[in-house]
């Protein structure tokens, strides 16, 4: 449980943080942020899981960069069903993915130590 919260905050920041860094990605509120990582760690804990076992091959082509791609495609579902996040365009949510995995990354060897 403690994981998954983590998790959770960690994605809303990293959302806000690419609000910050990307004029494109607008955000309707704090309220929404907070949703927005919640319903994205939501769908990482189910979805996730089944996606990566159906493109393993492609995975394995790829080296495992099709992962970033299968994240993408979870960020602008999250969008989607969120409503209070607004991501236009593929690239800006592949660039949104890798943000929250590299801010998934620290916070997994924060909580290691």
């Amino acid at each position: 449980m403690k994981n998954f919260i983590v998790k959770c905050l960690t994605n809303m920041v990293s959302i806000y943080l690419a609000s910050l860094l990307f004029s494109a990605i607008a955000v309707s509120s704090a309220e929404g942020i907070f949703w927005a990582g919640l319903l994205l760690g939501l769908i990482n804990l189910f979805i996730r899981p089944l996606l990566l076992l159906v493109a393993l091959p492609i995975n394995l082509v790829t080296l495992g960069l099709f992962t970033l791609v299968i994240n993408a495609w979870l960020v602008m579902l999250a969008a989607y069903l969120s409503g209070a996040l607004s991501i236009p365009s593929f690239l800006l949510a592949l660039a949104t993915a890798f943000i929250i995995a590299a801010a998934n990354i620290v916070a997994d060897r924060l909580l290691q130590k």
